[in-house]
């Protein structure tokens, strides 16, 4: 038995799981895990960190931008 890895967008998972198992191909879908991205990271980092602000009420929070 082999494995075989494909990428198949969203909108075509659906079709391309029904021609595998027409030929008795086994499907088992692997989701990728989502990565953040250095911005997020360094937001991420920074409220670790103790460095991130509080805000008493959502009021407040809309002031502030």
């Amino acid at each position: 038995m082999q494995t075989l890895e494909i990428k198949v967008p969203d909108n075509k998972t659906r079709l391309v799981k029904e021609v595998l198992k027409e030929f008795g191909v086994s499907v088992k879908v692997k989701k990728e895990k989502a990565t953040p991205n250095t911005d997020t990271i360094a937001a991420m980092d920074e409220l670790k960190a103790g460095k991130g602000k509080k805000f008493k009420n959502v009021e407040e929070l809309f002031n502030s931008i």
